[in-house]
């Protein structure tokens, strides 16, 4: 096989150049359609007749002209004059607007880039009636043109034929380009009218203008989107139920079984009451996490994500900002790190600041166990009206509480920092459009694979450093050990968890609790797995699900779990996020303010709630 060719992919968003990126590689990656979703390049590698090729795709942008973070990543890749540079792109173009996309292209022709044009969604312009000569195109700009339809697979040899028979060459260099931007659609306007024509008697027009006018309706835009956010979390309970108990009463009849193959001893006793309480703690909670990111990414496939994003544009401003920060806020519901980087997409570094302060407000998927747990503990699994699931509306008031939080804080932050120019905010409207259900199942499985195996390692690690410090006691180390074993309280944990009880205590914390919460400042999730393996621990022999040991008196009392709700949706104890903030804020200064304001703040909330209730 030949040395390696380097190209890279570039055009628009919502363009589909991920879809192709994933069908040239084999590589399954998130694709958006949001601005800012795909933020730094992927990359990856694929052969054709012996020679290999490695591929980038590039941040969706529609001009040079970078204006926010994020965009200035994308132009900085695209007039890469370094080494590493690409050897040539393959411009993405969507054919049913491809004046928007030749905007781009020709920017990239007069800064030097070598390129090939492929059409993507090429038989959905025919079937609305749009022609474009493709030989005549190809005359126009002097570079090969390939219609293709990346989702249906069409194309994709034709393109690659042209990949492996493009000239070799060395990397250009890049120039700064100097036409205006009306001197760039003059051109536009002369290749389309001789390359692109209407089908005679064929007039299109958007399907979906008749949904907009309800869905962005000013009133009922609203109760609609509250509807689709009251029904997801609905059915994470209510979908959720079953799989769960399944999960629950594996590991329980798993525990059971290890316990009568395996010799009694310490590996039998970390194995039962530390490694398998604290999976089990997570991973029973998975389904909820697969339903949410179910239809997260149908929202997001089908173009409603976009409305949503255009719709909450006006509550934003009321606290300083735009729906450029409705983004990271939708993307924080998974994860508060890839939120904090989509921030990028906000060019005034004061919007960007503050968007990204409020962030860790939004519950996100590793909170989504810790609430489960606790609503659980708290509500009957009964309906209200025979319809609506208790514990499901309460996860909807967890959820929305954090939103006002954010929103409020974001109020006072706007009211207390110096303003700029308000940022304008234009986004492109999909059509909608159904899901591709095999990209939304395999995204699942990505996304819930990424999930167990990341929290996992984390879990697996604390579990078994919790076991250890919970069976040993500084009695082990001196010789003043009374009796077989070292008890709960007189471990390790216990001494370090009696050592900040007296601070927690007003909140309806024991040292049990306390142990969890400083356990879970790796992960929050970690919460659930430690409560797990100390309840186990204190009980050996009860193989009782986490839920019935927790409801057993000396357990958690319904006020607690109202206080510890409180304290993990307010609370930022992510060690990961604190470091991203570090990154993009430059320093320490912000994550530590945030951490200490957040973390008040949930103190405060947490000791209301339980002095109230108890």
């Amino acid at each position: 096989m030949t040395k390696n060719r380097r190209f890279a992919l570039a055009g628009n968003p919502n363009s589909g150049k991920s879809t192709l990126f994933n069908e040239l590689t084999g590589l399954h990656q998130k694709t958006g359609n949001l601005p800012g979703v795909t933020i730094e390049k992927k990359s990856g590698r694929f052969s054709y007749k012996n020679q290999s090729y490695f591929i980038e795709d590039i941040p969706g942008v529609y001009s040079l002209n970078a204006r926010s973070a994020d965009e200035m990543v994308a132009t900085s890749l695209l007039l890469d004059n370094t080494a590493e540079a690409p050897e040539f792109y393959v411009f993405v173009a969507d054919a049913t607007h491809l004046r928007k996309s030749l905007f781009l292209l020709l920017q990239m022709q007069e800064a030097g880039c070598r390129l090939i044009l492929t059409l993507n969604m090429h038989d959905l312009a025919e079937k609305r009636g749009l022609q474009i000569d493709q030989a005549a195109l190809e005359e126009e700009l002097g570079i090969p043109v390939i219609p293709i339809s990346a989702s249906k697979k069409r194309g994709i040899e034709p393109l690659k034929e042209a990949i492996f028979n493009y000239p070799k060459s060395d990397v250009q260099t890049k120039v700064p380009v100097k036409s205006k931007p009306d001197q760039l659609f003059k051109r536009i306007d002369s290749i389309l009218n001789r390359c692109q024509k209407w089908e005679a008697g064929k007039v299109y027009k958007r399907s979906s203008e008749k949904w907009d006018r309800l869905l962005l309706h000013p009133f009922w835009g609203y109760v609609f989107f509250f509807i689709i956010l009251f029904l997801l979390f609905q059915a994470v309970f209510f979908l959720a139920d079953y799989p769960n108990q399944w999960i629950e009463q594996f590991f329980i009849i798993t525990g059971d079984w290890f316990q009568d193959i395996m010799p009694g001893g310490p590996l039998r006793d970390l194995l039962v009451n530390g490694v398998l309480p604290g999976l089990s703690g997570v991973l029973m909670f998975l389904p909820q996490i697969a339903i949410l990111f179910f239809f997260l990414i149908v929202l997001e496939d089908s173009g409603y994500m976009v409305r949503a994003t255009l719709l909450m544009d006006k509550v934003m401003r009321k606290a300083g900002l735009n729906g450029r920060s409705v983004i990271p806020m939708i993307s924080g519901v998974a994860c508060a790190i890839p939120a904090i980087l989509a921030t990028r997409t906000i060019s005034q570094p004061r919007d960007r600041l503050i968007t990204m302060f409020v962030l860790p407000f939004i519950s996100c998927s590793a909170r989504l166990p810790v609430f489960v747990l606790l609503v659980s503990l708290i509500l009957p699994d009964q309906r209200f009206l025979g319809i609506f699931n208790y514990q499901g509306l309460a996860l909807s008031a967890l959820y929305l509480t954090g939103f006002l939080a954010a929103f409020g804080t974001a109020w006072l932050l706007n009211r207390g920092m110096k303003k700029q120019n308000q940022d304008l905010f234009l986004m492109e409207i999909p059509e909608y459009r159904l899901p591709h259900w095999p990209v939304v199942l395999r995204q699942i499985g990505n996304r819930c694979k990424s999930f167990v195996s990341e929290a996992g390692k984390v879990i697996l690690g604390v579990s078994v450093i919790l076991w250890a410090l919970s069976n040993y006691g500084p009695s082990d180390f001196t010789g003043t050990h009374q009796g077989e074993t070292t008890s709960l309280e007189e471990s390790f944990a216990g001494i370090g968890g009696k050592a900040i009880e007296p601070l927690i205590r007003p909140l309806g914390y024991d040292w049990k609790i306390g142990i969890a919460i400083l356990s879970s400042f790796a992960a929050r999730e970690v919460f659930v797995g430690s409560i797990s393996t100390l309840y186990h621990l204190e009980n050996p022999e009860d193989q009782s699900s986490i839920l019935e040991i927790l409801g057993k008196p000396g357990g958690i009392s319904g006020a607690t779990a109202v206080s510890l709700l409180l304290f993990y949706l307010f609370a930022l104890q992510c060690a990961s996020t604190l470091v991203v903030m570090k990154r993009e804020t430059g320093g320490w200064k912000w994550p530590i303010i945030q951490f200490s304001f957040m973390g008040i703040m949930a103190y405060l909330s947490a000791l209301a709630a339980y002095q109230i209730l108890s």
